[in-house]
């Protein structure tokens, strides 16, 4: 039975305005929002996440570094350590009429490190021929990351987050996490224990920390699933590595 595969991918290309300057401010992310093509141009709205306000100033400052890859670079709008952003991009400059030359939908792209994170869906009967396609094109560089089977819509934010942790976690589980938030079980220190718990409800202790463990590691999984689709330049350890510690 056909069905879609979710591919992400890790792509280079010259003369870009957002690989350009975060190889140079790799404490800093961009993701992207939306593309639109004018006839003589291409727009780009990006969110920009940095990692401190330093990162941050100091990538703002610079912007004007790289006019030779776009028109215009405007900040629209600034909250703590994220900022929106609004660019206008000679044709050449961009990776859009490649795109759409070939048969894949993009669904996340995000920016780090000099390199876009291409997350897309493709026909898995169409999968080799498109990805042999884009890594024939020239001056562009690919390496996928992962390809994995898109099980439902859902995978693509259909159904926000908090639905579909709601969805996967039973209510005696809800409850045991509700209860267990408001006594303070998850500060530090800890201003609850199990055993506190498990009397409150009438259960035995090791049924209480069944429901906790499995309930934590539930939203643990689908949140840690969830930021790596939104940013997969955290799966790339060859060039995360370098800066976790900065």
């Amino acid at each position: 039975m056909r069905g879609l595969k979710k591919v992400t991918l890790k792509l280079w290309h010259p003369r870009c305005w957002s690989i350009e300057s975060t190889k140079d401010h790799p404490h800093v992310c961009l993701i992207t929002k939306g593309v639109f093509k004018l006839e003589k141009e291409v727009r780009a709205n990006f969110h920009l996440i940095a990692e401190n306000y330093e990162a941050l100033r100091e990538y703002m400052e610079s912007i004007e570094n790289y006019s030779e890859y776009a028109y215009d670079v405007y900040i629209i709008g600034k909250n703590d350590l994220e900022a929106d952003i609004h660019a206008r991009f000679p044709p050449h400059t961009t990776f859009y009429d490649k795109v759409f030359s070939l048969e894949f939908m993009p669904m996340r792209i995000s920016i780090a490190n000099g390199f876009e994170y291409w997350v897309i869906l493709i026909d898995e009967e169409k999968l080799s021929d498109t990805l042999n396609k884009l890594i024939d094109f020239d001056e562009i560089d690919v390496e996928v990351l992962s390809i994995t089977n898109l099980r439902s819509l859902e995978d693509e934010g259909v159904e926000d987050i908090i639905g579909q942790i709601s969805r996967s976690l039973s209510m005696k589980q809800k409850r045991v996490l509700i209860e267990a938030y408001k006594s303070g079980y998850f500060e530090w220190p800890r201003k609850t224990s199990v055993d506190e718990l498990a009397k409150s409800f009438g259960i035995a202790k090791s049924t209480c920390l069944h429901h906790l463990r499995t309930a934590e590691f539930k939203i643990m999984k689908r949140l840690i699933e969830e930021l790596r689709d939104r940013e997969p330049h955290l799966l790339d350890i060859k060039t995360t590595s370098r800066y976790l510690f900065e």
